[in-house]
């Protein structure tokens, strides 16, 4: 029995029938910015510039993301394994075709790549909650029967791609020119 049968059919229960289609919705790539946006504007209201810079290159990060996965998804054809494998069951609704790479995995791993690579206080924690957060969603996508293994291995790389492109960009590029800015404005 391979992992995805597994999880969606040897582990179905009532209560993961229940917990697995709210975890999806609430851990969407899309809502991901919107928890952002609010942790963004509570940052901004502390006063916290150090998280204030963590969020905006997780925003930075999250553009290669969502493109990369936008063209992969586009460009290689893989349906969901529950329109395809008749042992498959859905669990909650999908209204997208194609399963490559999963978008779920590749903005969740994008965040928290960003984290880790800038974040140097808590790093224990940051990783194991991390873990705990990947496990959960990778186990909820292949309950709900929308990805296949793969999928998630691919999302994961995404990320990874996606936050470390950002974060050599913004190291080489953006924060030379801004401190280049604020000196000009010093001098003025």
């Amino acid at each position: 029995m391979d992992i995805l049968t597994l999880v969606n059919n040897g582990m179905a229960n009532p209560f993961f029938d229940t917990i697995v289609p709210i975890i999806y919705v609430l851990t969407d790539e899309y809502k991901l910015p919107i928890y952002l946006i609010i942790l963004l504007i509570i940052a901004w209201v502390l006063k916290k510039d150090k998280l204030k810079n963590i969020i905006i290159l997780c925003f930075f990060a999250l553009l290669f993301a969502y493109l990369i996965v936008f063209l992969l998804k586009h460009f290689y054809i893989s349906p969901r394994p529950y329109t395809v494998l008749s042992n498959i069951r859905l669990v909650g609704t999908n209204n997208s075709i194609n399963s490559f790479p999963s978008g779920h995995i590749a903005i969740s791993m994008t965040v928290i790549s960003v984290i880790l690579m800038k974040v140097k206080q808590y790093k224990k924690i940051l990783i194991v909650l991390s873990i705990i957060y990947l496990v959960v969603i990778s186990f909820t996508l292949l309950y709900a029967g929308v990805h296949y293994p793969i999928d998630l291995i691919a999302g994961g790389i995404v990320g990874l791609i996606s936050a470390t492109i950002a974060i050599f960009l913004s190291d080489k590029y953006l924060n030379k020119h801004l401190l280049k800015w604020k000196k000009k404005i010093r001098i003025n």
